[in-house]
């Protein structure tokens, strides 16, 4: 996702020889830091699945809260984000219950896609969906990295975004 970022600033200054250079030194680092970023590898099916669903849970209560009762993008996912904290309390022994936040917090950012990207919900479940299919593939990389969740919202709504218009 980072390289597609920095393909499309380089195409477009190609004349600027300080921020081509610049870019390469950014890809190499970033190429070093995936690399070398410490991975755990598990697999666990069915704790997947509700990844994807606690995803989807957070994408779909968010852009309710802002567009349905117009309450605005920050306030949704930031209450959703609180409720989301509290989520590990109910069962502190449980690991699914540990790794719920993340999931429903990226879904908050799926959530506050504005109505003119996202018009309907079907749009923000297929974009709920793709997010915390992602935030799977990307479970054991660029932990303790800023941005992670943003960007993976990002990805699944561009993603979402190409599909349907594409295709419908």
């Amino acid at each position: 996702m980072q390289f597609a970022f920095l393909f499309a600033i380089f195409f477009d200054k190609m004349n600027a020889p300080l921020v081509l250079l610049f870019l390469g030194i950014i890809s190499v680092l970033i190429s070093l830091a995936y690399f070398k970023a410490p991975r755990e590898e598990e697999s666990y099916f069915i704790k997947d699945l509700y990844l994807i669903f606690f995803a989807v849970t957070g994408a779909l209560s968010t852009f309710f809260i802002n567009t349905g009762l117009k309450f605005g993008p920050v306030i949704a996912a930031g209450f959703i984000g609180t409720l989301a904290s509290f989520v590990p309390s109910i069962n502190r022994k449980s690991n699914l219950l540990k790794e719920a936040p993340p999931a429903i917090y990226c879904g908050a950012f799926v959530g506050m896609t504005s109505a003119s990207v996202a018009p309907n919900l079907k749009f923000i479940l297929l974009a709920g969906i793709i997010a915390g299919s992602i935030l799977i593939l990307s479970k054991n990389i660029f932990n303790g990295f800023g941005g992670k969740l943003g960007t993976i919202a990002f990805g699944s709504i561009a993603i979402t975004s190409a599909i349907l218009y594409t295709l419908f």
